[in-house]
């Protein structure tokens, strides 16, 4: 994780995707254009996503890093699926149950802050009403989520009709 130096508290995720990219081109070298576009996906998201996800959900990611991020996701399905049009990647998600980064962000945030709160850590409880808040926050932008579960169903009805 990088840190921005600043009035407020903000992360910088240009590493991770530069990391992310990494663990893509090892990827691509090491099997090619031999295996099929399935294996090559589930590796991406077995091996690749993690990096580029990794401490998102403990830090305040702003629109903008989502749509940086997921346009880093993009453009590496688009060279999986030798195409450059976004929709082509967007129904290529679909068809491999893929949800978009805001919403994996989002569920992997309301996991985090369920734990959080959760947790028996003193110092965990000194910062429980701000978790509370935040988590009723990520439930306020899904339909009657009450849940980390909850809001993943609801991600899964938004995209997996």
């Amino acid at each position: 994780m990088y840190f921005v130096s600043g009035r407020a508290f903000k992360c910088s995720f240009d590493h991770s995707k530069c990391q992310f990219f990494k663990a893509l081109n090892a990827i691509f070298s090491k099997v090619g254009r031999f295996t099929s576009e399935e294996v090559v996906f589930n590796l991406i998201r077995a091996k690749c996503l993690p990096v580029l996800l990794y401490g998102v959900e403990s830090c305040p990611v702003m629109v903008r890093d989502k749509k940086s991020m997921a346009f880093t996701v993009t453009r590496s399905l688009m060279k999986l699926f030798k195409t450059g049009s976004a929709a082509v990647v967007s129904e290529c998600q679909n068809c491999f149950r893929f949800l978009p980064i805001s919403n994996q962000i989002d569920i992997r945030t309301a996991k985090f802050l369920e734990k959080f709160m959760t947790s028996d850590n003193y110092i965990c409880s000194l910062f429980e009403c701000h978790a509370r808040i935040g988590l009723n926050k990520k439930f306020s932008m899904y339909d009657n989520a009450s849940s980390a579960l909850d809001v993943r169903r609801a991600a899964d009805r938004l995209f997996f009709c």
